[in-house]
């Protein structure tokens, strides 16, 4: 019995710990957002500066 505990926290942890992105993950999985012209002027400043933000991030990363 006392293994089988120690099995399923065993599992349990390591079903946790995969879950969670690494950061090396999460920088090769960049997509470019691509827009028409014509939405440029329906979005705000804001979101238009953190998509050129994004894009230029993933820009730098694709050109390592």
């Amino acid at each position: 019995m006392q293994k089988l505990i120690i099995l399923t926290c065993a599992i349990f942890v390591a079903s946790c710990t995969t879950n969670t992105p690494s950061p090396n993950n999460a920088l090769c999985q960049c997509d470019i957002i691509f827009g028409h012209a014509a939405d440029w002027d329906r979005i705000s400043d804001a979101l238009a500066r953190n998509i050129y933000r994004h894009n230029k991030m993933c820009e730098e990363l694709y050109s390592l």
